[in-house]
């Protein structure tokens, strides 16, 4: 399982979501929410604020790139890969599972 870290852009939830990016402007993808956690913390992050986060699990692995797929934030899609910069359709990537 991966995750990554979003929260809405300028703090106004109709802005959609920004994720939290490395120095290469990568995703950055975590192997647990504790661990996500555990760099909010260290980057001065206090667990009251968690809240405006938003933990996203993958679901599945992209056909397209091999990479983690994640729920799709933009209405009418299911998944989305990072890796790709895209989202898809159910039927694009029909091995995807949408973490309960």
């Amino acid at each position: 399982m991966s995750v990554v870290v979003g929260r809405p852009v300028n703090g106004i939830s109709l802005n959609g979501l920004e994720f939290l990016l490395n120095d290469e402007d990568e995703v950055i993808y975590f192997s647990s929410v504790d661990e996500a956690k555990k760099y909010l913390d260290d980057a001065g992050i206090e667990p009251e604020e968690y809240s405006e986060y938003t933990f996203l699990e993958s679901g599945g692995t992209c056909r397209k790139c091999g990479s983690p797929l994640f729920p799709s934030i933009v209405s009418g899609y299911e998944s989305q890969c990072f890796c790709c910069d895209e989202d898809f359709y159910h039927f694009e990537q029909s091995s995807f599972k949408p973490p309960k």
